[in-house]
């Protein structure tokens, strides 16, 4: 009984499909690709129908309702057709995980395969995969349900046929009406957050604290600390509020957005502490308070630790590759690398001072302004 129902499903998908030659809703998700995405919706089925103007593998994925707080690539629902030689399609029923390559089903304990029926194939410049799946598989691991409604997809296609990260631009994320055919894309300011992150605790930061750290020998270390500090926190905030625009509040479902939060906290508690240091300063105290100086140096310290743990596990949630996650990690060794060896070298040489290449007169110059 069963099979004859599947049976009649797909007779009468294909017959509604023959009729005008696509299927009965049709939206353009990416221009540049030509990302035709095509659905029929009948008996308690969907058929997915999907097209690219290149020759590479296609991806269509979707979240839980109620889920779109969750990362692009997180807990979703996937489909990926690869293609052979000869441009024949296979289309896998796969599970997203952020943290790697998308799993398929079948690999996950208690998930199986729900795809009904598929096809694909593909040419120099085209291709296409279609699949039938249930709106509601009954898989609760691998599958996620599909109502006739407001669906939030994920889309992706690779640079060519080679299953692997799919490069810049190439992929979204976007909400379909899967009654009306309506999209909605929300803002997306990932690229910015991620910029004004960077600039903030991978740059401007870093030097704020060298400043403060090791230049205090001239009168100008104390303007150039609080403009690099006023900037870096500027850039950090306004990259809060886009994060916070693009998930519509606050999230505690990853450990990257655990961490900003938590970051971000910290800038504004870093603030407080360093600007009671300025008006509570006197010219005539004996050593360093442990209130509020000593508290300003280790809030802003660990608040550029958690940055940074912050930007890495961003930038594998979001799938960045790998090698850039080396290379920046490389440069913030190489920034912690630099302070160990001047600390170092202050403790062997604490009276030291390098006249050979024209610092002994900024460096007495420093000093006489600084006194």
């Amino acid at each position: 009984m069963i099979k004859s129902i599947v049976f009649f499903t797909i007779l009468c998908s294909i017959f509604l499909i023959g009729v005008n030659g696509q299927l009965q809703n049709s939206v353009i998700l990416d221009q540049k690709s030509n990302y035709n995405l095509q659905w029929i919706i009948f008996n308690n089925t969907v058929t997915f129908q999907v097209s690219i103007n290149r020759k590479a593998w296609i991806g269509l994925g979707w979240h839980c309702q109620g889920c779109e707080s969750d990362g692009a690539m997180e807990n979703a629902d996937y489909n990926i057709a690869t293609f052979d030689n000869n441009g024949q399609g296979y289309v896998w029923d796969c599970y997203n995980d952020p943290t790697t390559q998308p799993k398929n089903d079948t690999d996950l304990a208690g998930a199986e395969n729900n795809i009904i029926s598929f096809s694909g194939y593909q040419t120099d410049q085209y291709s296409i995969m279609m699949f039938t799946k249930k709106l509601s598989t009954g898989d609760k691991i691998g599958d996620r349900i599909l109502v006739d409604g407001p669906v939030d997809f994920i889309w992706a296609h690779g640079q060519d046929n080679s299953f692997a990260y799919h490069g810049v631009g190439n992929a979204g994320r976007i909400t379909v009406d899967l009654r009306t055919g309506s999209t909605k894309s929300g803002p997306d300011y990932v690229n910015w957050h991620a910029s004004l992150m960077l600039v903030a605790f991978g740059l401007l930061m870093p030097f704020s604290i060298f400043s403060a750290r090791f230049l205090k020998v001239f009168h100008w270390w104390w303007p150039l600390h609080y403009v690099f500090n006023g900037l870096a926190s500027v850039c950090a905030l306004i990259g809060f509020i886009l994060a916070i625009v693009m998930l519509d509040g606050l999230d505690f479902s990853t450990l990257h957005s655990i961490f900003g939060i938590i970051t971000l906290c910290l800038v504004l508690v870093s603030i407080l502490f360093g600007a009671l240091s300025h008006f509570l300063w006197k010219p005539t105290r004996v050593g360093t308070p442990i209130f509020p100086d000593m508290f300003h140096w280790f809030v802003g310290r660990c608040t550029f630790a958690l940055s940074i743990a912050a930007i890495i596990t961003g930038m594998v949630l979001h799938q960045v590759p790998t090698p850039v996650i080396i290379v920046f990690s490389g440069v913030i060794g190489l920034y912690f690398g630099v302070i160990v060896f001047i600390e170092i070298y202050k403790k062997v040489y604490p009276n030291h001072v390098d006249f050979t290449h024209g610092g002994a007169t900024g460096y007495t110059q420093g000093i006489v302004n600084h006194d």
